[in-house]
């Protein structure tokens, strides 16, 4: 049995067909991925609120979630001037693993920064500008205060937070102070927002 081969033009056609098909699918699979880059930003600070809220009521002690503003970095400590004066006077903690307070210094993915929900914050891009500041170098008069947890699990009011990547849609964290009920979602436009 003869067995018939491809020619040389058939196998050009259907390399140029695969070209053609990975050239028009890649932005789509690019916006794909920034989403989920912007999506897991927003369960990473998410997590981070639940442990606050939960180490406030086990504890019996207020945590605070600040962040610094136009970048990706943020701070979680007890809401107590020794973990964000500055000044050094945080003291060593003697205490046992299980009950030493939590305190986290940590930054969002490349290229993800928190924004306003007005959009006025400015994105730059990556090359030159980097979302984040070196963990540990940020000084704690940068961090803006966000959020508190009460020992309670409540905290003072509603807070909204926008993530932002450029060239992706926004997203929007919004916490219920009250309930502590917490909802992630696209954040709508303006255009979009108005009937």
């Amino acid at each position: 049995m003869h067995r018939r081969a491809f020619t040389l033009l058939e196998v050009v056609l259907v390399l140029t067909i695969l070209v053609i098909v990975t050239v028009l699918a890649y932005p789509s699979l690019e916006g794909m991925y920034d989403n989920a880059r912007l999506k897991a930003a927003a369960d990473e600070v998410r997590a981070a609120w639940t442990e606050a809220r939960t180490r406030a009521v086990n504890e019996g002690r207020p945590y605070r979630f600040a962040l610094v503003p136009g970048k990706g970095n943020y701070r979680l400590a007890p809401d107590a001037s020794e973990f964000w004066s500055g000044d050094g006077t945080q003291r060593e903690d003697t205490t046992e693993e299980t009950e030493r307070p939590l305190v986290l210094e940590k930054h969002l993915a490349r290229g993800v920064r928190f924004n306003t929900e007005d959009g006025t914050m400015p994105l730059e891009s990556d090359t030159g500008n980097e979302s984040f500041l070196p963990p540990g170098s940020v000084e704690l008069n940068k961090y803006l205060p966000i959020l508190t947890f009460f020992p309670d699990g409540t905290s003072r009011e509603d807070v909204s937070i926008v993530f932002s990547l450029k060239g992706a849609r926004p997203i929007l964290l919004r916490l219920r102070g009250i309930t502590g009920a917490v909802t992630v979602r696209p954040l709508e436009s303006n255009a979009e927002a108005k009937p």
